[in-house]
This record gives structure tokens, sequence and C-alpha cells, in this order.
């Protein structure tokens, strides 16, 4: 079985994470939000449900942990992933966002259980008008096998 060096693909999101953070912001939302989005994995096949918090770093960066939750066929599987989104400048409509992180992934079939920890590359788009926030996002998960999820949710502004 041949491994990848993920060390590249870290030093490109770093990169891209300063490069963002030096951007000035145009009326960027400062808010923590809480969201729950429905999704599919094209690896595995399977639905997912999950949930996630948004914490602004800066005025572009923010911390974005979810948790997800599959539905296979048998046993069960859920992700733990603490990723970190970077916000595009963008004139005012949906905002652009970029970032990766670190993804846990578990897997229980009867005896057998299986961990694996990984990277996670994602984007999306969102709207950030109001105090629901729509919002698209696909999110390669690289570990053993890659994994490519399209996601769909909705965020909810906290602390208005």
């Amino acid at each position: 079985m041949r491994r990848r060096s993920w060390s590249s693909h870290a030093v490109l999101l770093g990169s891209l994470v300063v490069a963002m953070v030096a951007a000035p912001s145009a009326g960027a939302q400062t808010s923590t939000h809480v969201g729950m989005r429905l999704g599919y994995n094209f690896r595995t096949e399977e639905p997912v449900l999950s949930a996630n918090l948004t914490v602004p770093m800066t005025n572009r960066v923010e911390f974005y942990p979810s948790i997800d939750i599959y539905a296979p066929e048998t046993g069960n599987r859920m992700g733990f992933n603490g990723d970190v989104k970077v916000i595009f400048p963008m004139p005012p409509g949906p905002q652009l966002y970029f970032g990766g992180g670190l993804g846990i992934m578990n897997r229980n079939e009867g005896d057998f259980s299986d961990t694996q920890m990984g990277l996670n590359l994602l984007m999306g788009l969102e709207s950030r008008t109001g105090w629901l926030h729509p919002f698209g996002e696909a999110k390669l998960l690289l570990r053993d096998r890659s994994q490519l999820q399209l996601i769909a949710g909705l965020n909810l502004t906290l602390g208005r």
C-alpha cells in the first residue's frame, strides 16, 4: 500500500491561511454560529448528518469544528473534525471560503473497530446576511482512502 506525504498539503494550506489573514476585511461579520447540515459521502455512498460550530478567530479566519454521523448499511461511523476556514474578500452576497484541518473517523461493526486520522480540505459558499446563513460545501477527506463529501446546511447566528 502506498503512503502519501501530507506535508506539501499542510504547507499549501498554511500559506493560504497566512495570505488571507493579511487581506483587508470588507464588512465581515464576527459572530459565533451553530449549524446543522446534511450531505453525502461519494466514496462510501452514505448520507451524513452533521452539526458544526463557527467561532471567529479574526475577521477572516474562523475555527470550524464539526461532528459527522454517517448511515452505513451495518455498524456505525462517526467523524470528528477540527477545521479552520478562511473567508475570501468578495463583493456583497455569498462569501467564498476555503479551509482545512484534522479529521478523525471511527467505524464500528460488531467486534471490529477502526479509527483513522487524516487531513480535511474544504471549500464552500455561505450567505452572510441576516441571522440565518445557508451554505454549501465540498470537503475532501484525505486518509488511507480519500473521500469526497458534498454538504448543504444552515448556520444560525448566536448572540446578536
